[in-house]
This record gives C-alpha cells, structure tokens and sequence, in this order.
C-alpha cells in the first residue's frame, strides 16, 4: 500500500478528498439513471407510444375523421402520414439512440400486431416507420418527447459540484501543507549550515507551534555555537601569550643544548591548538552560494601541483552544487594532504547523478586497516603515533573534513582504494 500511495502528504491528502468525492459522484449517477432516468424514459416512450398505437389503430380501421385527426395531431404534436417506402435517416447522437431503443420497446408492447418499425432521427424529430396489415405510415414526433435535458443538466451541476469540492480543498490543503514544507526546507538547510531567515508562522496551530519550537532550537543552537566560538578565541588568546613568552625565553637561553626539542614541541602545541580551532570553527557563518564543484575539485589539485594529484570526472562539463565553498575546500585539501602525507600518488573522481555529487580520493599509500576505519574521523585520532612532522599533525585533518561533510548534509566514508591505498568517499545530497 506505502509503494501505490503518492510520498508526498499534500498528494496523499488531497486523494483521501477525491476518492470519496469521485465516490459519491459515481455512485449518485449511477442511482440517477438506474431509477430515475430509467423510469421518466419508460414513462415518456410508453405515452408516445400510446399516442402512435391510437392513431395506426386508426387507420387501420380507416375510421378517424380528418377533424379529429387534425385536432389530435395539434394535441399531441405527431404527424402522420401513409408512406410508400422507408426514408432516409440521419445519423444521432449515442445519448438519443437509447431513447430510440426504449420507444421500440414500448412500440413493440403497444403494436404487437404490427409488422416492423424503424425509429430515427430526421431533423428535430424522431421518425417512426410502421408497416400495417393495409400499409405503411409514416409518423413524426418531436425529439423532447421522448427524451429529456433533465440527464445532462443532473451530470453537468454534480461534475460542477464535484470539480468545486476538489478545488476548495486543494486550496485548503495547499494552505495547509506549504508551512510544513517551508518547515521543512528551513530544517534541511540549517542542518546543512544555512540560515534561511526566521520562518514566518502560518498554517493550523500545531504548525505553528512546530515553527516556533523550530526557531526556539535555532536560536538556542546559534548562541551555543556562538558562546564556543568566543571561549575558544579566549582560549587561543590565553595559550598564545605564555607560547610566545616560552619562545623567546627558549630563544634567551645560553647555548643550544636542549633548544631544538623545545622549539619542536612549543611548534607543536602551537599546531594543536590551531588545528582545534579549526575543527571548532562556526561553519554557519560563511553563506551556501551556488557553485561548480568540478571546478573547485580542480582547484584543489592545482594546490598541489608539486605533488602527483590527477582528477577523472565524468566529464568536462560543470557540475552545480550548492554549499559553502572554503570550507568545502578545506575538507578537500585536509583529505588530499592526508593522501600525500603516507603515499606518493592521489586521484581524485568527481562524479554526478539527480540526486548526489560525489567524489572519490585515492591514494597509494599503505591504507587504512578495516579495525581502524571508524576510528581515524576522532577528534586527535591517529593511526601512527608519532607526531613527527613528516608523518602528520595534530590528527584532526580527517575530523574536520567529515564535519564539513556533515554540515552539508553529506558523509565521508573510508574505503579500499584501487591504487593500493586508501579511498575516501565523499557523498553530498542535491
């Protein structure tokens, strides 16, 4: 049933509406010409046949004066008049051919006796051929004897009244479910970093309520995310000062014995504390513009360029997506430094379908073993524990890089690259 139903609520609404309404609407037809139509059709068939079975009755008993005849055609409107052979008809609409069908019906009641009989159309009225025992006549009734516009006023003023129903209530509906879209796009781009602007309450109560909790969360997230930013620019500020103190009293020392190991590790703490400042950095407030991320793929290699980076796309043409470039760049270049830091070789794939950009770094380096692939996105998590330089930083380039990753709305993914080493996935959403 979840697969025949429409995705959407507005859709799926809107069919609980019509389905009952189209219901009705067949159902109150169908009634309409089963009881109604049938019986005033039977009854307006079997009064022009009377009408006709009176006069052939007559003139087969040639007995009917041409006074009354005269008189009983301006009564009943029939005229009738012997006939030689059979008239042309012209052709009716489908609707007039089952009154046709009905008054042959009742004719052949009326007129057991007669012969044959040939209803048509001639102009505006219903021709009725009937040969007798003496001859044939030829007899001429107005059509809105025998039929009625009752039928097509009944279904013209309830498919009106159905079509009404269904455009009220798409009204209604649309009212209804555009604030839990405009809900929800408003969520779908804060999740990825955008802020589309306080969301203007409208729709039933609990939609309301729904949007106010929503900016209530924003704000309390945005102040959060604000508060951090301030203590870590207090933090760095703090530990700066006593790091440069420590520099220049290594710097004032007599000799150089010890000196070196100490620039190394006062560089990095320096290292660390910047690194942690980027992993906690405010993403939201760099705006989400529309870009062409082959491009951007292009541009980070170009970084490289005294490095072995190459890129395979699927093709030359540009490649749209919407984010924050920097910090898109960021992650790209923390992923490709990562690649180059363990192996001599990095390809990057950029590739596209309706509902996914996605791009592929691989390196042939020595790989990341399957047990440690969860653990290398941690916070200060690195596989080789030295903290040499020629082996990496503080361990947050691939933290970072996930964190954009899912700020877009994205993942980043480890996997077994082609090229011996590994393969970092990743997948942001249209």
């Amino acid at each position: 049933m979840r697969d025949i139903l429409p995705s959407d609520i507005f859709r799926r609404s809107l069919l609980m509406i019509a389905l009952p309404v189209l219901f009705l609407f067949g159902i109150a037809t169908w009634f309409f010409f089963d009881r109604h139509w049938d019986t005033l059709q039977r009854r307006l068939t079997d009064s022009v046949a009377a009408d006709l079975a009176f006069i052939v009755r007559r003139f087969e008993a040639d007995d009917l004066p041409p006074g009354v005849a005269l008189d009983w055609e301006r009564a009943t409107n029939i005229r009738c008049t012997p006939a030689q052979e059979l008239p042309g008809v012209e052709a009716s609409f489908p609707w007039v051919e089952s009154s046709f069908r009905a008054l042959e019906t009742s004719l052949n009641s009326a007129l057991p006796g007669a012969r044959s009989q040939t209803v048509g159309q001639y102009g505006e009225d219903v021709h009725v051929f009937i040969q007798t025992e003496i001859g044939s006549i030829d007899c001429r009734a107005p059509l809105d004897r025998i039929t009625t516009s009752t039928p097509y006023i009944f279904v013209v003023w309830i498919l009106g009244t159905a079509l009404l129903v269904l455009g009220l209530a798409t009204y209604f509906l649309w009212k209804q479910v555009e604030p839990i879209r405009r809900l929800a796009l408003a969520m779908d781009a804060f999740g990825k970093g955008e802020d589309l602007g306080p969301i203007r309450e409208r729709g039933a109560d609990e939609i309301r309520r729904a949007s106010r909790a929503f900016e209530r969360m924003k704000a309390r997230i945005q102040r959060q995310v604000q508060r951090r930013t301030e203590m870590l620019a207090a933090i760095s500020h703090d530990l700066r000062t006593p790091l440069s103190r420590m520099r220049i009293e290594v710097e004032m020392l007599p000799g150089e014995h010890g000196k070196q190991g100490l620039r190394t590790d006062i560089g990095e703490m320096d290292a660390m504390i910047q690194g942690y400042l980027e992993f906690a950095r405010d993403q939201v407030s760099e705006p989400s513009v529309e870009f062409d991320m082959l491009a951007l793929v292009s541009d980070v290699a170009a970084s490289f360029r005294h490095e072995s980076v190459s890129i395979d796309a699927d093709g030359e043409t540009a490649i749209a997506f919407r984010g924050r470039v920097e910090a898109l760049r960021r992650a790209l270049s923390n992923v490709v430094g990562n690649a180059l830091r363990f192996g001599d070789e990095c390809r990057m794939s950029v590739t596209e379908n309706d509902f996914a950009v996605r791009v592929l770094v691989d390196d042939n380096g020595p790989g990341i073993p399957q047990e440690h692939r969860g653990d290398v996105f941690r916070p200060f998590m690195r596989i080789d524990p030295s903290r040499n330089k020629s082996t990496g930083g503080a361990g947050l380039g691939l933290t970072i890089a996930r964190d954009i990753a899912l700020s877009h709305g994205g993942t980043l993914e480890v996997d077994s690259s082609p090229l011996g080493g590994a393969r970092l996935i990743f997948n942001f959403p249209r």
